[in-house]
């Protein structure tokens, strides 16, 4: 399993059974995160998803996607024993991942990393904490991934690329070597990024772009070749 290969993927709190997982976030990326949980659990039973947090009150006390939604997220300080994988984000807000975080007073350490087996890492690799790794992704050599970091299924992250803390990479993006995306920013679906640039912190690169120079923080690109559209945050 790539647990097996990578150090930083985090091991269940408790022995003997399995890791009790709560979920930040009631979206989309949850249902993928349940699906990636059970097909780690086919190997070997390591989770049991026992809960949900989001803000929005109209879920509370529901079932969102089989597993109940237990409340908000500041309650996650209140939960003892459990481990939380980071759900959070999406293109309309994903700017605001690390403040929503912040507020929950929940330390680095206490977020799982979750690799699907069919996931592809080389052993120069690294990952961070919080970071799930969804079907197919490949990770080459010496490549640095953050903390709180979702990738999408099928993207190639080449040789000694670097992906900051809190970035969305969504499917099938080509990263090609020596790339550095800068905090929290968003990849869109199929993106090609050529090598040696920087994508500025808190960038957005739209679905299907082709980057092939250095882009700004806080700004929206996309096309072939990518060219500015606005800043992130404002209205198209």
């Amino acid at each position: 399993m790539p647990s097996k290969r990578n150090p930083a993927v985090a091991k269940p709190l408790t022995k003997g059974g399995t890791c009790k997982i709560v979920i930040m976030g009631a979206g989309g990326t949850t249902a993928d995160v349940l699906s990636i949980i059970d097909d780690i659990n086919r190997e070997k039973r390591r989770y049991t998803c026992v809960g949900v947090l989001d803000d929005d009150r109209s879920l509370w006390g529901k079932e969102r996607f089989g597993v109940k939604v237990l409340g908000s997220l500041q309650q996650a300080a209140r939960l003892r024993d459990v481990r939380f994988i980071n759900c959070l984000g999406s293109p309309a807000n994903f700017w605001k991942r690390g403040a929503v975080l912040t507020r929950t007073g929940i330390p680095l350490g206490r977020f799982e990393t979750l690799v699907h087996p069919t996931a592809s890492l080389a052993r120069t690799s690294r990952i961070g904490n919080g970071t799930v790794l969804y079907p197919n992704v490949v990770v080459m050599a010496n490549v640095r991934i953050g903390n709180h970091v979702t990738v999408l299924a099928s993207t190639v992250m080449n040789h000694d690329v670097v992906v900051e803390d809190l970035c969305i990479i969504t499917s099938g993006v080509n990263i090609s070597g020596r790339v550095r995306i800068g905090r929290g920013s968003y990849i869109g679906s199929g993106a090609t990024l050529i090598q040696d640039l920087v994508v500025g912190e808190h960038a957005l690169v739209g679905m299907g772009s082709v980057v092939t120079r250095e882009v700004a923080p806080r700004t929206v690109v996309a096309g072939n070749p990518a060219a500015y559209l606005r800043d992130v945050g404002r209205d198209a």
